[in-house]
């Protein structure tokens, strides 16, 4: 994640205190911004997903790349420190290598959730329980091409995510 920090030095740098709100799901700002120290939780529909720690790790990176609002929460946990970059969803577009450093975490990311994949089905195969199914919902997710599809929930009693 170096490369992203030297990739980004030029940035403008904000400082984020803890408990600070940085990015608001569901709300479009189209910024992107890259840890530079500190640390944020990630949550969704309250729930917390992940805290992110690293420096020169991406927030808003999914928003940038679809052009969309983000699907999730971001929060200082601890008083910390972004680079802050502008018109993102442009600047990925434009940007050939912040665009690869943008594709590099997704396709990580995208191999954990496959790794995971691959683990349920050998835990669960050939059993009736409901994480058996687990490897049917997440297989078709990472075989989804879903351009036009909106995040949340296709149940009416479940709030969008």
């Amino acid at each position: 994640m170096k490369d992203v920090l030297s990739l980004c030095r030029h940035l403008p740098e904000l400082a984020v205190p803890r408990g600070t709100t940085l990015i608001e799901e569901g709300v479009r700002a189209d910024r992107l911004y890259v840890v530079k120290h500190g640390a944020f939780a990630i949550e969704r529909g309250a729930v917390r997903l992940v805290v992110v720690r690293e420096p020169g790790a991406f927030l808003g990176e999914m928003s940038a790349v679809l052009g969309s609002a983000p699907t999730a929460t971001v929060v200082a946990v601890e008083d910390s420190a972004v680079h802050v970059l502008e018109h993102a969803s442009t600047a990925v577009r434009t940007n050939p290598d912040l665009a690869l450093a943008v594709a590099r975490l997704l396709a990580r990311r995208l191999a954990g959730v496959t790794a995971y994949l691959a683990d349920i089905k050998r835990q669960y195969a050939d059993t009736n329980m409901h994480l058996a199914l687990m490897d049917e919902v997440l297989g078709n997710l990472v075989a989804a091409n879903p351009a036009n599809e909106r995040p949340g929930s296709e149940r009416n009693d479940v709030p969008d995510y």
